[in-house]
């Protein structure tokens, strides 16, 4: 902010400020910045507030589109409905300890804000307080938020996590709605309500329903979540309510367990994957097979409530129903350990599902029941897939890796399956990412895209989720890199790479347009087989040109020196896209 003093407006609260002013001061007489003071101030990039303003009111900055900096002093206590509302530019603030209230809006619409910390004060997050921070990461809460209003967050697109306070009771409808990198979250035991639709079109895989929120959950929290495979819901639930028809409709949710008094409902019966292992049919309905899940296995029981216990609670009710006191200790080992639910799952399954598990837990089981790190459950799915699946921690996940080559080295892995059965999940691209450097990559990557090519095709013809797009990108592109590496020709690699780029995120005819760029890739190949005999030629031509001169040049004879003269770097590289055919001819 050291610019000259000329090129500085000075606010004093009384004068015209200028429509071009790009760099303001508010004097420090000015306790309050009223109501669209720099509303539309299209070339303001600076603004500096004085110690001893106390509030900022509505719409004040609103507009102001190229806003990049501005301080905010400890006096400051509130910034109301709107203040900054369409600041696009606006990308680093810090709020004061002493701020007591955000208003409505009061941040919608920055999309270059990247981090935000809520101060101590703060009680409410207001109503579309940051909504379409399209650029927000980081979240910093303070203990002593209450609550997070309507749509607050929504449609954060580049939150990946949150970490909510022990002090926050209420969330409140769409208030992370479309944040669709959001997978994971910190829910505190303390949250009494979650309204509808509040995580709506974010992408969990694990989820867990916190349990002070009461008896009758509405599922729509996690709609449009097509990748959460694991709900987990405390004993205390008795109904699943749907007030937005967020149905599970085509959604992975395999991990769920209900309580005994729970009351029927027709929500799970949609859900596609359970509906594979679990049908419908005479007495066994999904929801009774679900009620019955643990019976008589308390060490899976244990694992799929473990969240709602502190770690030491969960690993001594662990140690002492895998080795149960009979009259001498250390009692029986019990076998059901290994035994697998109604949906094939062992307890390693269910832990890989969780989202609060610790190594420890992991140590224990894959030591007292090494065979179900290779046992599959219904979907023929096992634990280390659902480890990447709901992000288990990078030490776990190596914990697994390594146990699986210490204890089953000649276990051989279905890597096309499990990248097949994540894709078509929608899980996010950096999990399937972690899969595949974790396979042995001895598999056809170029068959697993046109199986997921054709699949979305036929998905899109019924209306269903297909893989999404930036998956298809990944993979793609995982497929043919060293192709493209050798291509040689750099508009050709180019041309490849924006036909990558610009698939439409719309399936309809997504398995044509990926065996297009592949025919496009081999047409290039073939053409580029075609150089050594195109280099060959224009030796020769050298070679017959300098006959006569037998040129020497440091010892070399004249045919070395006439192919390292004859410009076949250059001349290839330009004569080759004249081979294309016609059809596959691009413009330059």
């Amino acid at each position: 902010m050291s610019e000259d003093n000329t090129s500085v407006f000075v606010y004093n609260g009384i004068d015209e400020v200028p429509e071009d002013v790009t760099h303001i001061r508010v004097d420090p007489s000015v306790t309050i910045i009223p109501e669209g003071a720099f509303r539309g101030l299209e070339m303001l990039e600076v603004v500096e507030l004085p110690e001893g303003l106390i509030t900022i009111e509505n719409n004040a900055f609103r507009s102001c589109a190229y806003l990049r900096i501005i301080n905010f002093p400890s006096t400051i206590e509130e910034i109301e409905i709107s203040a900054f509302e369409c600041c696009y530019k606006l990308n680093d603030i810090i709020l004061p300890d002493g701020l007591q209230r955000l208003g409505v809006c009061a941040f919608f619409d920055c999309y270059s804000l990247q981090r935000i910390n809520i101060p101590p004060d703060i009680e409410v997050i207001n109503e579309g307080a940051f909504c379409n921070c399209w650029g927000l990461t980081d979240i910093r809460f303070s203990e002593g938020l209450r609550e997070i209003g309507e749509d607050a967050f929504s449609r954060c697109k580049s939150l990946a996590s949150v970490n909510l306070p022990s002090s926050l009771k209420d969330i409140g409808d769409e208030s992370f709605e479309g944040c669709k990198v959001l997978n994971e979250i910190h829910m505190p035991n303390t949250i009494e309500s979650i309204q509808g639709r509040a995580f709506k079109n974010c992408n969990f895989t694990n989820f867990r329903i916190a349990p002070s929120m009461g008896n009758i959950v509405d599922i729509s929290i996690v709609g449009g979540n097509i990748s959460l495979v694991s709900l987990e819901l405390p004993e205390t639930v008795e109904h699943l309510d749907d007030n937005y028809s967020e149905q599970f409709t085509d959604l992975s949710v395999r991990n769920i367990a209900l309580p005994l008094n729970f009351i029927d409902t027709d929500i799970l019966h949609n859900c596609t994957d359970l509906g594979t292992v679990l049908p419908d049919s005479n007495n066994s309905t999904i929801r009774e097979a679900l009620q019955h899940r643990f019976d008589n296995l308390p060490i899976h029981k244990i694992c799929y409530y473990q969240s709602y216990s502190d770690n030491e609670t969960t690993m001594q009710n662990l140690k002492r129903e895998i080795n149960p006191w009979t009259t001498k200790p250390p009692g029986q080992f019990n076998l059901t350990g290994k035994n697998q639910d109604c949906v094939g799952m062992t307890p390693l399954h269910i832990l890989a599902c969780s989202t609060k598990p610790t190594i420890e837990m992991y140590r224990l089981l894959i030591e007292k029941y090494p065979e179900t790190l290779i046992m599959k459950d219904k979907w023929g799915d096992i634990p280390l897939l659902y480890a990447i699946w709901c992000n288990a921690p990078a030490e776990v996940v190596a914990l697994l890796v390594a146990s699986y080559k210490s204890l089953h080295p000649d276990y051989e892995f279905d890597w096309k399956g499990m990248i097949l059965r994540m894709a078509k999940a929608n899980v996010s691209h950096d999990n399937i990412h972690k899969l595949v450097m974790l396979s042995d990559q001895k598999y056809d990557m170029q068959g697993i895209v046109l199986v997921l090519a054709k699949y979305d095709t036929s998905q899109a013809s019924f209306n269903k989720p297909c893989t999404a797009v930036d998956t298809i990108h990944y993979l793609l592109l995982f497929s043919i890199s060293d192709r493209l590496d050798s291509l040689g020709i750099a508009k050709w690699r180019i041309d490849l790479g924006n036909r990558i780029s610009s698939l439409p995120k719309i399936a309809k005819n997504r398995d044509r347009d990926i065996q297009e760029v592949y025919d496009r890739l081999a047409t290039y190949e073939s053409i580029k087989e075609s150089t050594p005999l195109l280099e060959l030629a224009l030796w020769k031509a050298k070679i017959d040109e300098a006959w006569n001169k037998r040129a020497r040049v440091d010892g070399m004879n004249y045919k070395d020196q006439c192919r390292i003269n004859c410009g076949a770097d250059i001349i290839i590289r330009n004569v080759l896209p004249y081979l294309l055919p016609k059809k596959l001819e691009f413009e330059e």
